[in-house]
């Protein structure tokens, strides 16, 4: 079994690498699409960074002198919570 000629085999290597970084351009491209809410959502989140920094430092000195109430505002938002999911399932259109 006789090698191909190197100028042959150098042209088939290069027509491989050109059909994966099309296969690689195009997959990247569907990867961005799908990603797209995430990164929106992401971006937002390093945003407010600092404001949930201050939030959470506010919510735990007040936490610190008002347990009683600390509690029941959580409950209460954890029932809201539920209830919105509650709605969104109910509702969604699927």
């Amino acid at each position: 079994m006789s090698r191909p000629a190197p100028v042959i085999e150098k042209a088939r290597l290069l027509r491989k690498i050109e059909r994966e970084r099309a296969d690689l351009a195009v997959a990247s491209e569907d990867w961005l699409a799908a990603t797209t809410k995430v990164d929106h959502a992401w971006v937002k989140i390093v945003d407010m960074r600092k404001y949930l920094v201050v939030a959470s430092s506010a919510m735990a000195i007040y936490s610190i002198r008002h347990p009683s109430k600390l509690m029941r505002w959580s409950k209460r938002a954890f029932s809201i919570w539920g209830t919105v999911r509650l709605f969104r399932k109910t509702f969604s259109k699927d």
